[in-house]
């Protein structure tokens, strides 16, 4: 089983058009083994203790195999839930997984005032207020200047 799940992976990373049907076999051979895996655990596992503290376990595992392509706030990693994506809009990298940070720095000495983590990705114009407000909290005077990237002109109108 070890075997096939191994093939089974290292087709699902070579999706060239000539071989789209056997990537995608390849991909509902490793949802079928990963809920057969499921299945089986939550078969032997003790109904008692052990059952009851993995339970949310099972059920992030069963929403990560039951989500589509299309579907909204889909789980991108294991080990970080609440990673999601960052579109770059360039050619050699279009997309991103992780969080978007706002880092404040001084304009000569370069220290960093404040540091804020944002959990939806929005756009970076509509940070800035939230930035500024934690970097002031850690300050004895206000700022009064902000120099930024483009992306932090706004959005576009059309």
């Amino acid at each position: 089983m070890l075997k096939r799940l191994k093939t089974a992976t290292l087709i699902r990373h070579f999706r060239h058009v000539k071989k789209r049907a056997k990537a995608k076999k390849a991909l509902t051979r490793l949802r079928t083994i990963a809920n057969k895996l499921i299945r089986e655990l939550q078969r032997k596992l003790p109904t008692h203790s052990l059952f009851e503290t993995y339970q949310k376990d099972f059920l992030f595992y069963q929403q990560v195999l039951a989500q589509q392509p299309k579907d909204k706030n889909k789980i991108y990693s294991l080990h970080e839930p609440d990673v999601y994506v960052i579109a770059k809009g360039k050619d050699h990298k279009q997309y991103e997984y992780g969080n978007k940070v706002s880092i404040v720095s001084t304009k000569d000495n370069n220290i960093i005032v404040g540091v804020v983590s944002h959990d939806k990705n929005i756009h970076d114009s509509k940070t800035l207020d939230a930035t500024i407000t934690h970097a002031n909290s850690n300050r004895t005077k206000p700022i009064q200047q902000a120099v930024c990237d483009r992306g932090y002109v706004g959005v576009k109108e059309v």
